[in-house]
């Protein structure tokens, strides 16, 4: 699996957005036509055509690497525009007030639920004023219907994106957790400190990275059994996590853990990885009602902008092996 695999959501706004530029501004063009043929509107026609020229640069914008952000609220907020204008404009027997209910389902697919939430709030209400003022005072009834349709309309399709977004992200998250933890230990595995790696390489920042191997493991395998090795596993895990926190720590593979620390200085990386050596020294670890004496070889490195990730990782298992060379239970940097 690849890193960008774990942020769907990402994928799937842009999806959305490349769909709704080439749709939506493709009607844009023959909205524009036809209220330049038929209605003789050329001033919203000028509007909406140059929506549709700015969906087309969008449409192009999507297939490649890197894509401007904000495109996804210009597009919501111009195309929002143009139907309250068109709203507001033309009588409501035109139809282009019923675009308003396509409106909560393209919130929540480009938006998000909060930003979503938020837009269709809005929308809803600023068009409840519109439909107030399409009516005179002798339409009161005429009014009040198209209220309540409109209302009960509405809010049923925001209800429904609400609700599916709210599930889709929630879904998400519990996958993304499933593909970037260590099932035994809790930790985070491989896949979580590429993508931690990446994050960090794309924010240039600088961090200091702590490779952790329990001494002879196998040893402690051998003479308690891999139950007896899984709940040292467990336990080393969970005294890094007390230290370092749950987000810093990754399970490299077997008795091999890391930690990632960003902003800290070196003395400081240093002081964590001595408290971490320090404290699995001094606690026993039960199984079976029989102590087992652990101790841990820790490798630091620090971070530099002309390094990879896989210099800096051999930078630190140079020293985790330096550590173990020099009688174990040492810290390297």
């Amino acid at each position: 699996m690849e890193v960008s695999e774990l942020n769907s959501s990402s994928r799937l706004r842009l999806k959305v957005l490349k769909g709704l530029s080439l749709g939506v501004g493709g009607l844009a063009v023959l909205v524009a036509i036809g209220n330049i043929l038929v209605s003789q509107s050329y001033v919203y026609a000028s509007f909406v055509m140059l929506y549709a020229l700015y969906s087309w640069h969008v449409y192009r914008q999507t297939s490649k690497t890197t894509i401007f952000n904000g495109h996804k609220y210009i597009m919501s907020v111009s195309l929002t525009v143009l139907v309250i204008a068109g709203t507001v404009l033309k009588p409501t027997d035109t139809g282009v007030f019923f675009w308003t209910l396509v409106f909560p389902i393209i919130y929540y697919l480009l938006l998000g639920h909060k930003a979503g939430f938020l837009a269709t709030v809005s929308l809803f209400l600023i068009q409840m004023v519109n439909i107030a003022f399409q009516f005179d005072t002798e339409q009161y009834f005429d009014m009040i219907t198209m209220m309540l349709n409109f209302s009960f309309c509405y809010v049923t399709i925001a209800v429904v994106s609400h609700a599916y977004e709210i599930n889709r992200v929630l879904a998400e998250n519990k996958l993304s957790k499933l593909a970037t933890c260590d099932p035994l230990t809790g930790a985070n595995n491989r896949l979580a400190l590429k993508h931690r790696y990446q994050a960090l390489q794309d924010q240039q920042a600088e961090f200091h990275l702590l490779v952790l191997d329990i001494d002879h493991f196998k040893a402690v395998n051998d003479e308690y059994g891999h139950d007896g090795g899984d709940i040292v596993l467990q336990a080393v895990v969970n005294t890094m996590v007390d230290v370092a926190g749950s987000d810093n720590v990754f399970r490299q593979g077997g008795e091999e853990f890391c930690l990632l620390l960003e902003g800290v200085s070196h003395h400081d990386a240093l002081a964590v990885a001595e408290r971490i050596r320090k404290r699995i020294a001094k606690t026993p670890i039960f199984y079976q009602q029989r102590a087992i004496p652990v101790t841990v070889s820790i490798g630091v490195t620090q971070s530099e902008a002309s390094k990879c990730a896989q210099e800096i990782n051999r930078q630190a298992d140079a020293n985790l092996y330096a550590a173990k060379a020099g009688g174990r239970n040492k810290v390297v940097a």
